[in-house]
C-alpha cells in the first residue's frame, strides 16, 4: 500500500464517508418519499419522521368504510396527541383516490393536518404493494425501517376510543421500543 493511503488525511476522509453512509442507511424509510402537509409550504423535511410513531393509513374519498373509519381515527389521534405518549404520533395518509381533485377534496374536508403523499407519486403504489393495501381502509403501525410491527391498528383505534386511547398509544410505543 502506498504511504499516501496510510496517511491521516485518507483515514479522515474514509471515516467521513462511512459516517455519511451510516447516516443514510439509518434514515427513516419515509425520508425519501415526498410528503405534503397542510400548513407547510413545499415538501416536509427529510428528517420529519425521525423519532416519530408512524401509522400508515390507506384510504380514499370514494370508500364508504374509510368515511366511517376516518372520524374514529381523528378522535383517537386528537385524544392521544395531547399526551406525552402521543405527542410524536404521525398518521401518514396514502390516498387511493383516482383523481388529484378527489384527493385534495377529501383531505381538506375530512382529515387533520396529517402528512400525505401527493397524488400521482410512484410511492403510493410502492407502499400499497409493500403493505398489501388492496382493499381499503388499511392501517399499519410501522417502525423507522418500514417494517410492520402491528397490523391490528384499526381494532386498536376502535377499542381505544371507547376505553383509553393513551393506553393504546403506550402499547404501540412498547412495540416500537420507544
Amino acid at each position: 500500500m502506498s504511504p499516501s493511503l496510510l496517511g491521516s488525511s485518507f483515514l479522515r476522509s474514509a471515516s467521513g464517508n462511512f459516517t455519511k453512509f451510516a447516516s443514510i442507511r439509518n434514515a427513516h424509510f419515509l425520508s425519501s418519499v415526498p410528503m405534503k402537509k397542510r400548513g407547510v409550504d413545499g415538501n416536509l423535511p427529510k428528517d420529519y419522521f425521525e423519532n416519530k410513531t408512524v401509522v400508515v393509513y390507506f384510504s380514499a374519498g370514494w370508500c364508504g368504510s374509510c368515511k366511517f373509519l376516518t372520524p374514529k381515527i381523528k378522535k383517537f389521534y386528537n385524544a392521544v396527541k395531547e399526551s406525552d405518549a402521543g405527542k410524536n404520533l404521525e398518521i401518514v395518509w396514502v390516498s387511493k383516490d383516482k383523481e388529484a381533485a378527489h384527493q385534495e377534496e377529501y383531505y381538506e374536508k375530512n382529515l387533520p393536518d396529517w402528512p400525505y403523499i401527493p397524488f400521482g407519486d410512484e410511492n403510493i403504489q410502492k407502499l400499497s404493494e409493500k403493505y398489501k393495501a388492496v382493499v381499503i381502509p388499511v392501517l399499519k403501525l410501522v417502525n423507522s425501517n418500514g417494517d410492520v410491527v402491528h397490523d391490528r391498528v384499526r381494532a386498536d383505534v376502535e377499542a381505544g376510543i371507547k376505553a383509553d386511547p393513551v393506553k393504546t398509544m403506550e402499547e404501540w410505543k412498547k412495540l416500537l421500543n420507544q
